[in-house]
């Protein structure tokens, strides 16, 4: 039975790895996020058969990152099988930046850096920024960047090309149709340049488009969870006219590969 066989039964696919790169936990100013703890998360996950989810705090990319950073320890020392922490940095705080990476990345489970210029009030390629790049290039991390329009992925090219060894995913894929088209010829000439489909502006064939352009190693699952409901993003990939074997690549493969060695 295939994958979309099994999600038209409304069945889970527990025996598929499947790692969702791009995810949020705890409240949000302004907007209704009503299920938006560990707990809660975990249901959803558990419906789907996701088995790990990679979370950055929403109090993290807003108002108070050390806060939020706690959160998210401590839903990945309580559930170290099923949540992988990002720790985000805030640029408007450059002098705490290399100690709160610091401070994060030494707690088994978290697995890189996640950055939201826009909520921050920056550029992508702010120099305070630098500390987080740097470590990122060091250590060969992944760094999950929210990208939106084609300025911000010009800013991820120049800087994939300064730290070749950092691995750089865009968020949103590059936020709108015009900048996603440039995101995937950036995919296609940066070995270390991802695109993952937390992409709120949704269209007929999204995921087929960009396995067609760039494959499906450089194409990574996220839902954007409790922000939005894991379910739409899970079947788009599921319910995709791509191979099964492509769907496992999305899903779970490249991700795992992108993490091989964080978790002890």
């Amino acid at each position: 039975m295939t994958m979309a066989d099994r999600v038209r039964k409304g069945l889970p696919l527990d025996d598929i790895l499947i790692i969702d790169c791009h995810n949020h936990i705890g409240l949000w100013k302004a907007f209704n996020v009503p299920y938006s703890s560990a707990e809660d998360m975990l249901m959803g996950m558990d419906r789907l058969g996701i088995d790990k989810v990679c979370v950055a705090a929403h109090a993290s990319i807003g108002p108070n990152y050390r806060y939020g950073n706690d959160i998210v320890i401590d839903a990945v020392e309580r559930y170290p099988d099923r949540f992988l922490g990002y720790v985000t940095v805030n640029p408007n705080y450059p002098e705490d930046m290399e100690n709160e990476l610091k401070r994060c990345l030494a707690i088994n489970g978290f697995i890189g850096i996640k950055l939201h210029p826009e909520c921050h009030g920056s550029a992508v390629d702010n120099i305070n920024y630098n500390a987080a790049f740097e470590l990122a290039n060091e250590e060969k991390l992944p760094i999950l960047i929210h990208i939106w329009g084609g300025e911000d992925v010009k800013a991820v090219d120049r800087l994939s090309g300064m730290y070749p060894d950092a691995r750089f995913i865009m968020g949103h894929a590059g936020g709108d149709v015009k900048a996603m088209g440039h995101a995937l010829d950036v995919v296609n000439r940066r070995d270390n340049v991802y695109v993952d489909i937390v992409i709120s502006r949704i269209y007929e064939g999204n995921i087929e488009w960009f396995v067609r352009e760039a494959g499906s190693k450089r194409v990574l699952f996220g839902t954007d969870m409790p922000f939005l409901d894991p379910r739409p993003n899970f079947g788009r990939v599921a319910m995709a006219d791509i191979s099964d074997e492509e769907k496992k690549d999305i899903f779970g493969l490249n991700m795992k590969r992108l993490i091989e060695g964080r978790v002890r």
